[in-house]
């Protein structure tokens, strides 16, 4: 009885570790015979080897199509975050599939309260989400478009709206040295950031217990000091990104309006982050 329950408790994993051996791969050369796409979506981090395809009807139903062989078990038939796979997280201890019909997503470039841009979901789909979410990396570039114009399809909020710019990113990643992870601890200190991930970033501060997401479920700060396990990403553009879009529909603000006229402090804060993992 216990190994059958221990069974059914990883079955999220047995589903996701079925769907990313699935996904047929592509190889690199396959990707690089398409040109190298420039624009918001190289700013934030993430190459894409293709052309878009056109958003269209048929993209859509083609984005469909793909949705339905990988994506319902977790998101749902509809997109509502119901799949079947959703029924064994534990609610006290993992985050929810994201309801797609809602239009709130985390993991933006654009400023808090906006829709996501179209780079934005595709790094999503392409990366995934460290220990929740496989990457779908193996699917062709350009299926990747036809998932994210599908998602989109699924919520009122991206019809006839007005696609979201990407916040101006301020500078570029100051080199990691002692005075600046200094210059972070302080910042860190200044806005408070220990009283959710704690002093020493462990995710530990006295507000975590209490913190819950827009559909109120529990929602544990980050442990800073595992880099790895960074949901956005643990790259300084993905730490910067975070800081500054914050992540909607959950605990962490945006701090733009903060750190306005002083993005250094941003980057030194980035800096004091990572050396947390080390």
């Amino acid at each position: 009885m216990k190994n059958s329950k221990k069974f059914l408790l990883n079955l999220p994993t047995v589903f996701v570790l079925a769907l990313a051996v699935a996904v047929p791969a592509v190889s690199q050369a396959e990707e690089k015979k398409a040109d190298k796409e420039k624009g918001p979506l190289m700013d934030i981090g993430v190459s894409a080897y293709t052309k878009r395809p056109d958003e269209n009807g048929k993209s859509v139903a083609e984005g469909r199509a793909i949705y339905e062989s990988a994506c319902i078990y977790c998101h749902g038939i509809e997109g509502m975050g119901d799949g079947p796979v959703a029924t064994y997280l534990n609610k006290d201890l993992a985050p929810q599939p994201r309801d797609f019909t809602s239009g709130i997503y985390k993991f933006r470039s654009t400023a808090s309260g906006e829709l996501p841009m179209d780079e934005d979901l595709y790094r999503t789909v392409t990366r995934g989400v460290t220990g929740f979410m496989p990457g779908f990396v193996g699917l062709s570039p350009t299926d990747r478009w036809k998932v994210v114009y599908y998602i989109k399809s699924l919520s009122e909020d991206f019809k006839g709206a007005e696609p979201p710019e990407a916040i101006n990113v301020v500078g570029s990643a100051i080199p990691s040295t002692a005075v600046s992870v200094n210059k972070g601890y302080k910042v860190y200190q200044e806005y408070k950031c220990w009283e959710c991930h704690g002093g020493g970033g462990l995710g530990d501060g006295k507000k975590a217990p209490d913190l819950k997401d827009d559909w109120d479920y529990p929602l544990p700060p980050r442990n800073l000091t595992q880099l790895r396990s960074y949901k956005n990403g643990s790259e300084p553009i993905d730490l910067y990104r975070t800081i500054m879009a914050g992540l909607d529909g959950g605990a962490m603000p945006s701090y733009a309006d903060f750190f306005e006229g002083e993005e250094d402090d941003v980057w030194h804060l980035v800096n004091y982050i990572r050396a947390l993992s080390q």
